[in-house]
C-alpha cells in the first residue's frame, strides 16, 4: 500500500495518533463535516491510512520513543499547511504539546485547556486531592514514605491494593514505571512490587480496591461551564477499557461531580470522567481524562458529535448546543471484547461482563451478543471496512510468529497473548524470538 497521503494546500487540522480507535472516530466526524485535517500515524499500520475518510495521513516519529522528534515535524507540519486546529489524542501527545505550549501557540491552536487546568488532571494525585476537597468520593489513599509503613499501609487499604502510577511517564522527572495499575493481593506481591517499581524513593499512588459497575461521564466545557455531559454503563471490560457500552441516564449525583470538578478546573472542551458504582449504590471517583476517549465513537452514533463541536469551539467560538441523546445507543470495540474472552477462557483474566457468573460456553454467547444488528461497531462501517481489518492484526501477528517458532498449543498461544507476570493492563509484552539453532 502507498503509504503517502501527504496534502498540497492548506489543511485545518492536524490530528495525532492515527493508530486509536479515537482518532478514527473523530476523523470521520469531520470528513463527513467537509473539514480538511491531516492524521500522524506512528507506524503504517495505523487505521488511518486504510479509511477511505482520511485522504491526508503521513508517517511521524513516535511520540512516545522519539518525544522530540515528534514535536518538530509537528511544527514543521503547521508551518507547511499552516494548520488552524491541532488535536492531541493520547496522554503523551497532551504532555508534549504542554511542554511546547508557547512555540505551538504561536502558529495555531490546540484544543487543550488551559495549562493550570491540565496539571491538575494529567496529575492524578493533584486531581483526587481537588476531587476530595469537593466532596467528590474517592478510593482511600495512603503515602507510602518508609517501608516500615508497609503494616500501617495494608491496615488502612487492606487486599487487594491498588498501585497507580501518578503521571505519564513520558514527561521530565517522572519515573519510568512500567505499569499503569497493579494489583498486590497479600503481603508478599505488595512487597514484590514495591521492591521491583519503586524507583529512586519515588512512590506511585496505593489506594484501596473500589469495586462495582463503571459509569463513565463525557463532558464538554467551556470556560468551566458544562454544556454537554452523558452517561454510559461499561457492560463488557477488557484491561480497564471498556469494550460494549451503552448510553444511560445520566446519574444527577455525578453529574453534579463533574459540574463541580470541570467548574473547579475552568475547564475547555471534552472531559472524560469515571466512577465505580457499588451494589450498594455507593460511588467513588476514578479519574478524569484531558482528551477524547477512546469510545467517543458511541457518542457520535448516540447524536452528540463531540470533534464538531470541538472544532467550532477552538475554531470558531461557538459552543454546543446539544439536542437529546439516543438513550440505549450501545456501541461495542470487538476486537477487545474476543480479547477479553480469550483471556477469561484461559484463566488469566477477569469476567468480561462484571457482576456476572458465566461458564465458557455462556461467556462465548455474551460476546457474540456484541454483533447484534443494533449494537454499533467502534470502528467496522460497511462503507469503510479496510481498517477493522487492519487493527487486530498486531494480536494475529503474535500468534503466527508462535505457530512460525514452533511453540505452538493453546496454552502457550494465551501465555503468550496474556502474560501472567506483573506489568501494565493495557500493554501486552512482544514475543523474544528463540535464537536460531
Amino acid at each position: 500500500m502507498n503509504f503517502d497521503k501527504s496534502p498540497t494546500g492548506r489543511i485545518e487540522v492536524l490530528l495525532t495518533d492515527g493508530h486509536t480507535r479515537a482518532t478514527l472516530a473523530v476523523a470521520r466526524s469531520l470528513a463527513r463535516r467537509g473539514i480538511s485535517f491531516i492524521v500522524l500515524c506512528p507506524t503504517p499500520r495505523s487505521m488511518a491510512f486504510y479509511s477511505r475518510h482520511v485522504k491526508h495521513a503521513v508517517l511521524s516519529p513516535d511520540p512516545v520513543s522519539q518525544p522530540d522528534a515528534f514535536v518538530r515535524f509537528v511544527l514543521e507540519l503547521i508551518k507547511t499547511y499552516e494548520i488552524r486546529l491541532v488535536i492531541p489524542m493520547t496522554d503523551q501527545a497532551l504532555v508534549l504539546f504542554e511542554r511546547h505550549r508557547g512555540e505551538l501557540e504561536q502558529l495555531t491552536k490546540l484544543a487543550m485547556a488551559n495549562s493550570q487546568s491540565l496539571t491538575r488532571v494529567l496529575d492524578k494525585r493533584v486531581n483526587l486531592e481537588l476531587a476530595s476537597e469537593l466532596g467528590v468520593p474517592c478510593p482511600r489513599q495512603f503515602c507510602l514514605e518508609d517501608l516500615r509503613q508497609v503494616p500501617e499501609m495494608i491496615r488502612a487499604l487492606g487486599f487487594p491494593i491498588v498501585i497507580k502510577r501518578s503521571r505519564d511517564p513520558i514527561e521530565p522527572q517522572i519515573p519510568q514505571f512500567k505499569f499503569k495499575v497493579l494489583y498486590a493481593f497479600n503481603e508478599a506481591e505488595l512487597r514484590l512490587y514495591l521492591d521491583r517499581y519503586c524507583l529512586g524513593g519515588e512512590r506511585p499512588l496505593f489506594q484501596n480496591c473500589a469495586t462495582g459497575e463503571v459509569h463513565d461521564l463525557c463532558c464538554f466545557a467551556a470556560r468551566g461551564k458544562l454544556l454537554a455531559v452523558h452517561e454510559y454503563h461499561a457492560i463488557r471490560r477488557f484491561n480497564g477499557s471498556a469494550v460494549l457500552r451503552k448510553i444511560v441516564a445520566g446519574s444527577p449525583d455525578l453529574v453534579e461531580h463533574a459540574r463541580n470538578l470541570l467548574a473547579a478546573l475552568d475547564w475547555d472542551g471534552v472531559a472524560h470522567l469515571s466512577f465505580y458504582v457499588g451494589k450498594n449504590g455507593q460511588k467513588s471517583y476514578m479519574e478524569t481524562n484531558a482528551r477524547f476517549w477512546a469510545s467517543v465513537q458511541g457518542s457520535v452514533n448516540a447524536g452528540w458529535d463531540f470533534p464538531h463541536w470541538t472544532y467550532e469551539y477552538f475554531i470558531n467560538d461557538r459552543r454546543p448546543e446539544p439536542g437529546p441523546i439516543t438513550l440505549g445507543s450501545s456501541t461495542c470495540w470487538h476486537t477487545g471484547d474476543l480479547l477479553a474472552l480469550l483471556k477469561f477462557v484461559a484463566g488469566k483474566g477477569e469476567i468480561p461482563a462484571p457482576g456476572t457468573k458465566p461458564r465458557r460456553i455462556s461467556a462465548t454467547l455474551q460476546f457474540l451478543s456484541g454483533f447484534q444488528p443494533k449494537i454499533h461497531s467502534d470502528i467496522f462501517r460497511w462503507n469503510d471496512p479496510l481498517p477493522a481489518f487492519v487493527e487486530p492484526w498486531p494480536y494475529c501477528e503474535r500468534i503466527v510468529r508462535a505457530i512460525r517458532d514452533n511453540t505452538w498449543s493453546y496454552s502457550k498461544a494465551m501465555r503468550i497473548m496474556f502474560p501472567t507476570s506483573p506489568s501494565s493492563v493495557e500493554f501486552v509484552r512482544p514475543i523474544k524470538r528463540r535464537p536460531a539453532s
